[in-house]
């Protein structure tokens, strides 16, 4: 009975890990990263909504290692299109263009850069206050103005349990202590 049990539990477990299938977790900080392509182009604000409705949040990169391993991710999904992946940068209402203001959406400190050469430039208009991966040379930044330009973006996840997760760990513990109080009656 215990053997069964320990199989189901190992199973549920199994199954519950499948829900990071396709991201890649980075052994340094221990977040998972995934690469999301759409089949038409987007916003930074819809892909940060689309993110989120997922439980992850659009990519914060803060130091060169982190930048090269979320760059190896992307390896050559380079479009025609110059504009490729939205991260989760963002300038800030009122910042001193082009360089101020720009922060994470999480709000990690701005310590880290790897902007493209003359980047950011604030664009034609002065609008260009969103994050984004120009594949030109390798994979450095850009700022671009909130239009459906991307295929894609990139997401990041804290290695916290979601809830449904810690509802099957927690229902197997509990399935498991009952099987335990039931043999010592």
């Amino acid at each position: 009975m215990k053997k069964n049990l320990l199989i189901a539990f190992l199973c549920v477990l199994g199954m519950a890990g499948l829900a990071n299938a396709t991201a890649v977790q980075w052994s340094v900080n221990g977040h998972w990263y995934d690469v999301i392509t759409t089949s038409s182009t987007l916003s930074w604000e819809q892909a940060r909504d689309a993110a989120a409705a997922n439980n992850w949040h659009l990519v914060t990169i803060t130091s060169l290692e982190e930048d090269r391993f979320v760059a190896s991710l992307l390896g050559s999904q380079k479009t025609t299109n110059a504009e490729n992946y939205w991260l989760g940068g963002y300038q800030t209402v009122g910042a001193v263009e082009p360089l101020g203001g720009w922060t994470w959406v999480t709000g990690e400190a701005w310590t880290y850069s790897n902007w493209y050469v003359n980047e950011p430039n604030n664009g034609v208009g002065g609008t260009q206050n969103y994050l984004h991966y120009w594949p030109e040379g390798t994979w450095q930044w850009d700022d671009m103005d909130n239009r459906n330009t991307m295929v894609g973006y990139v997401v990041e996840q804290n290695p916290v349990p979601e809830p449904a997760t810690m509802f099957l760990l927690g229902t197997g513990l509990v399935g498991l202590a009952g099987v335990r109080n039931r043999r010592k009656k």
